[in-house]
């Protein structure tokens, strides 16, 4: 399937999940999947996967193939996310919202996706900030300072939040590319407390679960007793 009708497909996916769970829809899942792959810790599927599908954890599908269809969407746009970003071939581009009447892109949405994936492992992202990389800690606290933007609760003067507003679409993809050279840098240095977030030569499969794994679906129980069960 062709990239654009691989995010088609995701969009319908996510736009079908019942609205009460305040499930992610697609900007925001791809600005998640970034802060994922950027993060310098490790954060394995079964711990974020649930936040995909919202407050309920419940996607509701009805038949274990629409669960594995939906799945191999999920993953597959983690994996896109994490090959764009491998240092042999970056071709990163963040998926925003654009409106076509105006043009105007509204990056917002994807800012907020970005700040859950730092809220599992914040330690983490305080660690660059606390670096002599200034480009790379910067980046995590002009990040920040867009999602206040994005929640309304910036504290900076108007003029500040106003164009911090028209700059960020070019802003977040440098910010990004920053993000990941740092982390990638530390973990190939062999940091003892710092793991890529994703292995480029072996990324996660969907269809590839440990029988006592915790499913991927986010439900809590074993993958056997949930979506592997005979």
């Amino acid at each position: 399937m062709p990239p654009d009708d691989l995010l088609d497909a995701l969009d319908t996916l996510l736009l079908s999940q019942p609205e009460e769970n305040e499930g992610m829809l697609l900007s925001e899942f791809d600005g998640f999947c970034a802060g994922l792959v950027v993060c310098p810790e490790m954060i394995p599927p079964s711990e974020w996967l649930p936040l995909v599908w919202g407050e309920g954890n419940d996607p509701g599908f009805e038949t274990k193939g629409d669960m594995q269809r939906a799945l191999d969407l999920v993953m597959g746009h983690f994996n896109e996310v994490a090959r764009s970003l491998t240092p042999q071939d970056i071709d990163y581009s963040p998926v925003f919202i654009e409106i076509e009447a105006t043009g105007e892109v509204l990056w917002e949405d994807w800012v907020c996706g970005f700040e859950q994936a730092m809220q599992l492992r914040m330690d983490a992202w305080e660690q660059i900030v606390e670096s002599p990389d200034e480009e790379a800690a910067s980046s995590v606290t002009m990040m920040l300072a867009l999602y206040a933007i994005a929640e309304g609760t910036s504290d900076l003067p108007d003029a500040s939040v106003n164009e911090l507003t028209e700059r960020a679409p070019d802003l977040i993809a440098d910010m990004v590319v920053a993000l990941n050279w740092w982390t990638k840098t530390f973990a190939s240095s062999g940091a003892p407390s710092f793991s890529a977030a994703i292995n480029p030569s072996a990324p996660f499969h969907g269809t590839k679960v440990g029988r006592n794994a915790p499913c991927p679906c986010g439900s809590g129980r074993k993958y056997k007793r949930c979506c592997g069960a005979n």
